[in-house]
């Protein structure tokens, strides 16, 4: 280990964020042969939180949600084509203002202004989409690039060191590095945010290998679409992955390579975590675990978020906190990506804004009990957004409404997987009522065609741009990465 840099009084910050974590890839579930040694091991020195939510299943809302601490019928984002504000309030602006370093590598997805506090961007997606298309940008790809997202699935066709994963642990290593060299007594806010589990689903070669002939597609019954809510029937049919439904060969191939980019994120993270303790930061470091959202990873035959259901809108999340949590700790408590500005706020001793719809999480660490009673998630299904609705988390129920008026309510302590739709019974009439004027209440469907309207919108998506990532040099000069 190298000498120990001067202990600032305020917590630095690594907070990393992965893209379309499903928490069925978990080391602890056992319908799968995914292993995550590395957030098993942050768990056990930290809090990880079982019942954690983002606040909109889909990369650009939630986000934007995570980085305002807001709600999206506050923010008014709910496209990936959508526009944070340039000069509002976030998490990273709040650690500038206060003196922290604050600095983003990988990928942000935000669409506009491309800093949104951070003082420092040293590779990231500036102009593309952070998802590199596999091995290379190619016509019979789609102006996205991206493929066919699960008949494209398998080894990564990129030299890895010139993948995005890869790339962000250098950059990362390179940046606690120069942080410690230059310190000048103040602490430092690093985002790491990689671009994979998500699709183009290619890893690297060693670990798709590792669990070939390993996974088994989950199991479901064969006709339960033909019960689903208007809304989710209408995410299958709309979702590109929809042709391959019944295709076992394609989906078992595409859900190893899945399981793989999980494995490949997991160990990069333990290399960040192994920078961190050799260079004696361990100690002064608050460390964040996060996915932006899920990933319904073919349960159900389906693929892709947007959806209410568990492996869409649920989350991994684990704090390690040293001193300020209980190592170990699995907490039950109902939990959003909305309470991280709040409670890393309160961790550094900093101001919280006024405006931010979450809570701190600091009790909770410490096994206490949270101020919450109720949590919220919206979604409006990519490009089509007179399909949208709003899912209420409280106590062991899950209720969705949504703007056709369609309601669904599950027991989650009786029916984890959601398949028995409670709303449709006469004995939960009056628990739907009522549940029901709290979603209205807060969601207001009526507006909602609005609030979408009225939000700025890129002219077209990220994907399109024909590099995933760029370098910023020291001069500020901005070139692209490939492929």
């Amino acid at each position: 280990m190298t000498e120990a840099p001067v202990k600032n009084p305020q917590p630095n910050i690594l907070f990393l964020l992965s893209d379309q974590h499903t928490v069925s890839a978990m080391s602890d579930v056992n319908d799968n042969p995914v292993r995550t040694p590395n957030l098993d091991a942050l768990s056990r020195s930290g809090v990880r939180f079982d019942n954690a939510y983002c606040q909109n299943p889909l990369c650009v809302p939630s986000r934007s949600s995570l980085i305002t601490g807001q709600y999206s019928r506050n923010t008014g984002i709910y496209d990936n084509q959508h526009i944070l504000p340039s000069n509002g309030e976030t998490l990273a602006r709040t650690f500038s203002q206060a003196g922290y370093r604050t600095a983003l590598i990988g990928k942000s997805h935000f669409n506009g202004e491309q800093f949104q506090g951070y003082q420092e961007r040293p590779y990231g997606d500036f102009f593309g989409q952070a998802h590199q298309p596999d091995p290379a940008r190619t016509p019979d790809k789609g102006e996205s690039g991206l493929g066919d997202i699960l008949a494209d699935a398998g080894p990564s066709g990129i030299p890895i060191s010139l993948t995005q994963t890869e790339i962000c642990v250098a950059e990362a290593s390179r940046w606690l590095q120069s942080w410690v060299s230059q310190n000048s007594g103040s602490p430092f806010f690093l985002s790491v945010h990689f671009d994979k589990p998500h699709f183009p689903i290619n890893p690297p070669q060693q670990h798709f290998d590792a669990l070939a002939g390993h996974v088994a597609l989950p199991d479901y019954p064969q006709d339960w679409l033909d019960k689903a809510s208007p809304f989710v029937s209408s995410a299958v049919r709309y979702c590109s992955t929809s042709r391959h439904r019944h295709d076992s060969e394609v989906n078992l191939r595409a859900l190893t390579a899945y399981y793989g980019c999980v494995e490949w994120v997991d160990d990069a993270i333990g290399r960040i975590l192994d920078t961190l303790g050799y260079l004696g930061l361990d100690d002064n470091t608050i460390v964040v675990y996060a996915s932006d959202h899920g990933e319904m990873a073919a349960r159900r035959g389906m693929w892709q978020k947007s959806v209410f259901f568990e492996d869409s809108a649920r989350v991994p999340l684990i704090i390690r906190a040293p001193g300020a949590c209980s190592p170990g700790l699995r907490s039950s408590q109902l939990v959003g990506l909305i309470d991280l500005y709040p409670t890393l706020c309160k961790s550094a001793g900093i101001a919280m804004p006024a405006h931010l719809d979450g809570v701190d999480l600091g009790p909770a660490l410490r096994n206490g009990s949270l101020a919450r009673s109720e949590l919220f998630c919206e979604t409006s299904i990519l490009k089509h957004p007179d399909q949208a609705g709003c899912m209420l988390r409280r106590e062991q129920w899950k209720y969705c409404l949504y703007l056709d008026g369609y309601e669904e309510l599950y027991d989650m302590t009786e029916d984890p997987g959601e398949w028995l739709n409670l709303a449709l019974l006469n004995e939960y009439q009056d628990l739907c009522r009522d549940l029901r004027e709290r979603v209205v209440t807060f969601f207001q469907p009526e507006q909602f065609a609005e609030r979408y309207a009225r939000t700025p919108r890129m002219p077209q998506e990220k994907h399109f741009y024909p590099f995933s990532n760029q370098f910023m040099g020291g001069n500020g000069v901005i070139f692209d990465a490939r492929p």
